[in-house]
């Protein structure tokens, strides 16, 4: 741990893209001695990078960097340690903002949409999605695993895995594209007793190889059992970035909080040594009957002027003694205590409140600016920085959600699916809806107020964010409700000649 608030905080290298050449990848047996120690120096890379990605995690969790400042050398003095969450804060705003609302996808391709639409409800798509964000949020890359599997009726079912940034890493080439060659799974499994197993998975476009390190063997790292193949024609591990710098929401600002924890911190500091204040009496007798300061084995005697000292500064007493002298102190007792700027303290408190929020681009919904009833205009206003931040973000994890569909369309041309494939997918629209408080009554009005002026979807469209009845269903239910046509009836009559006539009846 370094120096509290002092130096740098993280590796200049803790961030970095692992990178291979294309006719190195090209070239690899996955067998052999030569990739294998190749491997093992990539996952030591990515291990340079975990101490990262484990202080973020902290902050997230409220463990902050001020629960490890060095200890204070005075040992009787007041040392609190208090940590804020503005990390789990600025994460879950972010996550609700942009998630709140679930991702809908939409393809004019009714085959194609209800593939879709199964996967994402056979893969519980929406809560896979936040636990994506929230890593993205936290370390500024997340990571998913998508495996096809066989459930009991024999049929392939594609899942969805979310893999810990701390044991997951992408290789990519070294080509503009930044195409990915590999990812790396890896972890330990603790058996006690000192037996320890890495596993390591690398999945290229076509296999899953699998390699071992069992410390109870000599053989080191090693290919384990016959690759896998997968059949997703890429590599299955999917990476997505919060940003191209791939930094978490409040990476920027840490330092912005370790100083309102150390703020908070030492008023919590102050307020408590002000309930211990030391009682300080002038003009005491002497209070010292021996002359040593120790006894002859080294220790404190308690009989000497420092015994005493120490014993006074335990009762929280301290004792100015000048008498011998003459003329010395008039006998008095008072308390210390330092004097504490509240409107100066409180004031700094705010400003360090206001650039964490302002520099994660965070509303701070405790401003009474910001709450009650806003018209949309007003709302747009106040959330334009942290709607502007939103759609850089949306557009990064388009592109992941992108790859997710076109991995997932081999699949289904496994499954017979043929009509499916990269162009159909390409035309997949996804829609991002912001999860914000809404003025209901004037969004109602806008919609009367567009009928007639634009189409019936549109208008039903709009006011699905007030009924939460999709669109189409919406208008599915009008036209059940519309009357129906009565049938024509048809009347007999018979003319002169006994002949039966039939008209409609009007």
């Amino acid at each position: 741990m370094v120096k509290f608030l002092s130096k740098t905080r993280f590796n200049p290298h803790s961030n970095d893209q692992i990178i291979m050449l294309t006719e190195d990848y090209e070239a690899i047996d996955f067998a052999s001695k030569k990739w294998i120690e190749q491997l093992k120096q990539y996952i030591n890379t990515h291990k340079l990078q975990v101490a990262r990605l484990k202080e973020l995690k902290r902050y997230y969790l409220g463990d902050n960097n001020i629960k490890y400042r060095p200890d204070k050398t005075d040992e009787s003095a007041a040392d609190n340690r208090i940590s804020s969450d503005f990390a789990k804060y600025i994460t879950v705003f972010e996550q609700g903002y942009m998630l709140g609302n679930p991702v809908k996808y939409t393809n004019e391709d009714k085959t194609l949409q209800e593939l879709i639409d199964t996967f994402s409800e056979q893969t519980n798509e929406a809560y896979h999605n936040i636990l994506i964000k929230t890593d993205l949020s936290i370390y500024g890359r997340a990571y998913e695993l998508l495996n096809p599997e066989e459930d009991e009726d024999g049929n392939v079912v594609l899942k969805l895995y979310h893999l810990a940034p701390e044991q997951t890493f992408v290789i990519y080439d070294d080509t503009y594209q930044q195409k990915s060659l590999l990812g790396v799974n890896y972890y330990e499994v603790d058996y006690g007793m000192g037996h320890r197993k890495m596993v390591v998975r690398v999945y290229s476009d076509d296999m899953i190889y699998t390699y071992v390190d069992d410390n109870q063997d000599n053989f080191g790292l090693r290919l384990v059992d016959e690759p896998v193949q997968h059949y997703l024609k890429g590599v299955p591990i999917n990476e997505f970035k919060n940003n191209e710098d791939r930094t978490g929401a409040y990476e920027s600002v840490l330092d912005d909080i370790d100083a309102y924890d150390l703020s908070q911190s030492e008023l919590a500091n102050f307020q408590q040594n002000s309930n211990d204040a030391i009682l300080l009496i002038t003009g005491n007798p002497y209070t010292g009957s021996d002359d040593n300061d120790y006894l002859e084995d080294g220790r404190v005697n308690p009989n000497g002027r420092l015994g005493v000292a120490i014993g006074f500064k335990k009762a929280q007493i301290a004792v100015l003694d000048d008498n011998p002298n003459p003329g010395g102190s008039q006998p008095d007792a008072k308390y210390l205590v330092k004097q504490y700027d509240s409107a100066g303290a409180e004031a700094y408190k705010q400003r360090l409140v206001n650039d964490i929020l302002r520099f994660t681009f965070t509303p701070d919904i405790l401003d009474n600016n910001f709450s009650g009833i806003q018209s949309g205009e007003s709302m747009k206003y106040k959330l334009m920085a942290s709607d502007n931040y939103r759609s850089k973000q949306e557009q990064l994890f388009k592109k992941g959600l992108m790859r997710r569909l076109r991995l997932a369309v081999n699949v289904w041309k496994i499954k017979g699916n043929e009509a499916t494939n990269y162009h159909a997918i390409n035309q997949t629209s996804v829609i991002f809806s912001p999860n914000l408080p809404q003025n209901e009554t004037e969004i109602a009005n806008i919609a009367k107020s567009l009928f007639g002026v634009v189409s019936d979807q549109t208008v039903y469209e709009l006011l699905e964010q007030v009924t939460g009845i999709d669109a189409e269903d919406e208008l599915k239910r009008l036209k059940a409700e519309e009357p129906k046509e009565p049938e024509p009836r048809f009347d007999v009559e018979v003319n002169a000649d006994g002949e039966e006539n039939s008209e409609e009846a009007r």
